[in-house]
């Protein structure tokens, strides 16, 4: 993942030629100084992917889609909501209804979150199998469940740590959002999620949209290994996101060790959290 929290979202998925960008909320020349460190031309992008309509998953989407010339793949919903953006043109997601982009197979999935149009999950399909994407949610639906069962790759919303947010600084009222179903997914809920319901062909966990206030990377990665371990699954690969630094790549068709920021790459899907 190029980057993942609240200052910013943006994540890249590569096939050979084939480039998209899920969110570009972080700004253009930040997104295009992460994807240049890891050798990746911001003009091989084909589309841009957006999942809702907050700044931090949409800042320099319409920059980089001028720019560009790529289109913006959006729901009506979240589009009306973000009706001042000038793109190079758009496409339209529906909910359920699968769409093939850059070769890969975007179903998206709404997901309960707090923002003013409807936000969306997706069940992306590859040729090495289907990812599993979820950076916003405030709670895992029996859909979510459901259609991430199968999945190879789970990139999953691990915000905060419940006695970080419970002790931190926020207003009441803003802790109260973030930890309702309409919030944000915390460490705990995330490890109950992999404990009862992970799929048994899920073979890595990307742990998205860490809070730099109420959380902490290794509380969240031990919160999840714990889950895993209790569950018997020691075939799962964790992966943390940052904030301010592009994540170890995930490699769908090798498994291979993680490529460092900036070497080549061959077949893969690189999330930028």
């Amino acid at each position: 993942m190029l980057g993942s929290g609240s200052a910013g979202n943006a994540t890249l998925l590569e096939r050979g030629d084939q480039r998209v960008l899920i969110d570009v909320g972080l700004s253009y020349r930040e997104v295009a100084r992460r994807l240049d460190s890891i050798a990746v031309s911001p003009a091989s992008i084909g589309a841009v992917v957006i999942t809702h309509a907050h700044g931090d998953h949409t800042r320099g989407a319409a920059l980089f889609s001028r720019r560009h010339g790529v289109p913006v793949h959006t729901t009506a919903a979240t589009r009306a909501v973000w009706s001042d953006a000038t793109v190079s043109s758009w496409r339209d997601l529906r909910c359920d209804t699968p769409t093939d982009i850059c070769g890969f197979h975007f179903t998206p999935l709404e997901v309960s979150h707090d923002a003013a149009a409807a936000t969306v999950a997706f069940q992306i399909g590859t040729p090495d199998g289907a990812i599993g994407f979820a950076t916003d949610v405030g709670v895992v639906t029996p859909l979510l469940r459901a259609r991430f069962r199968d999945c190879r790759v789970l990139v999953m919303e691990s915000n905060h740590a419940t006695d970080l947010l419970r002790v931190g600084p926020y207003a009441r009222s803003t802790k109260v959002r973030i930890s309702s179903a309409r919030g944000h997914l915390s460490n705990e809920s995330l490890a109950v999620f992999v404990r009862e319901d992970l799929g048994r062909s899920v073979r890595c966990l990307v742990l998205a949209h860490l809070s730099r206030v109420n959380n902490v990377p290794e509380i969240a990665e031990m919160t999840c290994r714990e889950a895993l371990e209790a569950s018997g699954r020691h075939d799962v690969r964790v992966v943390v996101s940052r904030q301010d630094r592009v994540a170890e790549s995930v490699d769908l068709g090798s498994w291979a060790a993680p490529r460092r920021p900036g070497a080549s790459a061959g077949r893969q899907v690189a999330l930028p959290f």
